[in-house]
This record gives structure tokens, C-alpha cells and sequence, in this order.
């Protein structure tokens, strides 16, 4: 097993610019180089464990709020569906 898709929320609290910082944090998802989707309720990732592991390691780093809840889910497994095949037939 050499990748993994996650599923991350971002979820700035008591911040005056909370889509401001929703906005900071998608920034450093799409800089991170993993495939991803960006959703109204959060953002779909693919890719190599270790890389999906730095990028949740570096949005926990963020200091741009002063407090925020970070939501994951991580879809692991040699036989799972990639993020693209599980929404294929909706689109």
C-alpha cells in the first residue's frame, strides 16, 4: 500500500476572516503537489502516505487563526476505490 486519500475540513473558530483562512489553508493543499479536490465541505486528497501525512502535519502548523478544528478522514486500503471512481458516475 504506497497511497492513501484523505478527506480534510478546516475550520477556523472565533475568527473575525474565517473564509480568509478556509482560503490559506486550500492554498497550502494545492501546494503540497498531491491530487485534490476541493468541495464546499472540504477538501478530497490523494497520494503517497508520507506526503498526505506531511500535509496534515503542516495545516496542524498553521498559524494564521488563533484556533481551528482540522477534521480528517483517511481512506486506506490496497483494494479502495480512487477519489476520481467514487464519484465517476455523478459526474
Amino acid at each position: 500500500m504506497s497511497t492513501i486519500a484523505a478527506q480534510i475540513q478546516f475550520i477556523p473558530l472565533s475568527d473575525l476572516n474565517p473564509m480568509t483562512r478556509v482560503d490559506e489553508a486550500i492554498a497550502l493543499i494545492q501546494s503540497s503537489g498531491l491530487s485534490h479536490e476541493v468541495g464546499p465541505f472540504g477538501t478530497s486528497v490523494e497520494g503517497p502516505i508520507s506526503q498526505v501525512n506531511e500535509l496534515i502535519i503542516a495545516l496542524q502548523g498553521l498559524d494564521t487563526t488563533e484556533e481551528f478544528l482540522l477534521n480528517v478522514q483517511y481512506h486506506i486500503g490496497d483494494k479502495r476505490l480512487s477519489n476520481s471512481d467514487k464519484v465517476a458516475k455523478f459526474r
